[in-house]
């Protein structure tokens, strides 16, 4: 299953990112948790989370660079654009853990640095 993870999580960036919907590949009930140092850390409803980041950063995306398979959880690691409201333009480099059962997506961890993501999932 492993395979079909990975290509799940690269059609749901390749949706995202061209406001594409999405639903087909993610659970209802999906998680969203953020580092416990980020503005709203913890775990909380994705709809609400991912709905506050295009708040912020309505251009918001995420060049991947890189799909880690790892059995249920598949890392990605990327640079986030996104231009806030002053007109200042971020870019960040990140890592993120979604984890898959049945072929959705039901949770994503979100990590302010790829290594975290990959310590996550015992990679490094």
């Amino acid at each position: 299953m492993s395979y079909e993870n990975v290509e799940v999580v690269r059609e749901l960036h390749r949706l995202w990112n061209a406001r594409e919907p999405t639903d087909h590949l993610v659970a209802a009930d999906l998680e969203y948790v953020n580092p416990p140092d980020a503005i709203e850390g913890g775990t909380r409803p994705a709809e609400a989370a991912l709905r506050g980041i295009l708040e912020v950063y309505p251009d918001f995306r995420v060049e991947v660079e890189r799909v880690l398979d790892a059995g249920d959880d598949v890392v990605v690691v990327g640079v986030a654009h996104g231009t806030g409201a002053s007109g200042i333009t971020t870019h960040s480099r990140q890592g993120y853990v979604w984890t898959l059962r049945d072929g959705r997506a039901t949770r994503l961890r979100w990590f302010r640095d790829p290594a975290e993501a990959l310590k996550a999932v015992g990679r490094i």
